[in-house]
């Protein structure tokens, strides 16, 4: 039996002033599935950087007086089409949707899709990207969208890989494959046995202008689609998501560094109980010590003991994210048409 839904009240904020509303903040903090992504901190960031040439719709739900939900949307114009997607776009940021609490999915649906058929404004696709399947959002949509007529698809685009964390190291290490196990300690003793010299540090205030040159230095480094990631624009939005969550106190930028200079580096973020790994790099020439792989699994290490419950490798095929006990998490992309477009 389909459950029974119920339309909230919509106001529409344009303009953005919407990303320090009090409510986007009192949602997230009561909401205990909430993600960094989330967050208006990120949200703003990520307009403020990329906003030029797109119309900002804030859809804020509400039943009553309380706030129900947020929905974070621009518009933008692609090959002549109006095209509404969640803020954040579909490159960098790894989880969208809107931010409701799971109660609120079913109703929040279909306020959506009912503003959608109702709303003056103009749009021809709503291209929906980056929904987690536990979160169950891109169903709902879809069940609504369809029951209200509008042609739709949804494929499953891409997957991340959480890991749930357990009390201690040791259990950690075996729960893992007894190959991967065996071969995490073999390149961890390996490490500690050729560069008893190695270090692992954290980037601080008074650090980050260098380390994040470093980070990005050997992000540029790498071969193929990561080496090419690393234009100008992205490397400023990086340099501004790190100066805002080291203020937050959610930035993690770490570093390993042999004989003082560092063979592998990660962008990552802590809010909560969770650790988010972001971005990572190293140097090709330190490839047979598998910088990168020793480097995170001592952030696992480092998040057990420090009483987190969630490390989440976010977006990406990446072997090593499996190697080290990760579980695919589907993301799916969902696309609504007005009626009169075409797919």
């Amino acid at each position: 039996m389909t459950p029974t839904m119920t339309t909230l009240d919509i106001d529409l904020e344009r303009t953005e002033r919407c990303f320090e509303l009090p409510a986007w903040r009192e949602l997230l903090a009561g909401d205990p599935d909430r993600h960094i992504f989330a967050s208006p901190r990120w949200n703003k960031l990520w307009w403020e950087e990329f906003g030029d040439g797109k119309d900002l719709f804030l859809v804020v739900m509400k039943r009553g007086e309380a706030v129900a939900a947020v929905v974070p949307l621009y518009r933008r114009i692609d090959g002549g089409r109006k095209i509404l997607r969640f803020v954040g776009g579909i490159e960098l940021t790894d989880y969208l949707g809107p931010i409701c609490s799971l109660e609120d999915r079913a109703d929040v649906a279909d306020t959506l899709v009912e503003w959608l058929t109702t709303t003056e404004v103009e749009w021809d696709e709503f291209d929906a990207h980056n929904m987690p399947v536990p979160f169950g959002f891109a169903e709902f949509l879809v069940e609504r969208a369809d029951r209200k007529g509008l042609t739709y698809k949804i494929d499953q685009e891409e997957t991340a890989a959480v890991l749930l964390l357990p009390k201690d190291w040791e259990t950690y290490l075996e729960s893992l494959d007894s190959k991967e196990r065996r071969e995490l300690k073999r390149k961890r003793r390996r490490l500690g046995r050729e560069h008893p010299d190695a270090v692992f540090r954290t980037a601080t205030a008074e650090t980050l202008d260098d380390d994040l040159r470093l980070f990005v230095d050997m992000h540029r480094g790498a071969e193929g689609h990561k080496g090419h990631f690393m234009k100008p624009e992205i490397a400023t939005f990086f340099e501004r998501v790190a100066r805002s969550f080291i203020e937050a106190d959610w930035l993690r930028l770490d570093l390993l560094e042999i004989g003082g200079r560092a063979v592998a580096s990660t962008f990552s973020f802590q809010t909560d109980t969770t650790f988010y790994l972001y971005n990572s790099a190293y140097e090709p020439d330190a490839a047979r010590l598998s910088p990168g792989l020793v480097l995170v699994s001592h952030l696992v290490e480092r998040s057990i003991s420090d009483g987190l419950t969630q490390f989440d490798f976010l977006r990406g095929p990446e072997r090593y994210k499996y190697q080290l006990g990760g579980q695919a998490v589907p993301l799916h992309n969902v696309r609504l048409m007005n009626p009169g477009s075409a797919l």
